[in-house]
């Protein structure tokens, strides 16, 4: 899910002018999908017009500690509920889908995301902790996240089923 929207990063960077290839990864800040060191490296009018490239792709750009943080909503994919959904992914899979209401969802898509291309156990680590918070919420009767079931599914897809098949 994030490898097409990195894809539009490096390709902004790429056109960029910088004393060397500018790193790219991973956001830790949990309002951002992706960082890069571009303003330790580029001058002033390099960084204004790569803020303005991205901003015209629809990126949000945070400038903290000497880099930028990027954003930007993910598309939703097109993903079925799986039935070899198994752990706590499956069990939020099975809360959300129970209860789809229309809690705000960008903070849990990010971190769904950024959790599902670090791997198979950073990813059920994020849905261990994303099944007490969806549990609790409905403890309290406040809505859940329900757009992000597809990312969801989509992730459970990618690190378990498909591997199956292989």
């Amino acid at each position: 899910m994030l490898t097409a929207l990195r894809c539009e990063v490096q390709s902004a960077l790429a056109e960029t002018s910088s004393s060397r290839k500018p790193a790219l990864r991973r956001s830790d800040a949990p309002d951002a999908l992706l960082a890069t060191d571009l303003p330790l490296i580029a001058d002033a009018d390099a960084q204004q017009a790569f803020i303005r490239r991205l901003e015209g792709m629809g990126w949000r750009v945070l400038a903290r500690s000497g880099w930028f943080l990027l954003d930007k909503p993910v598309p939703a994919p097109q993903c079925a509920i799986s039935p070899h959904a198994a752990g706590e992914c499956a069990c939020c899979i099975s809360l959300l889908a129970r209860h789809p209401d229309g809690g705000d969802a960008a903070s849990a898509i990010r971190a769904v995301v950024k959790a599902a291309e670090s791997g198979a156990q950073p990813f059920e680590r994020l849905c261990a902790q994303l099944h007490r918070h969806l549990a609790a919420a409905l403890r309290r009767h406040e809505p859940l996240p329900g757009a992000l079931l597809p990312y969801l599914c989509q992730a459970c897809y990618h690190l378990y089923e498909r591997r199956e098949q292989l």
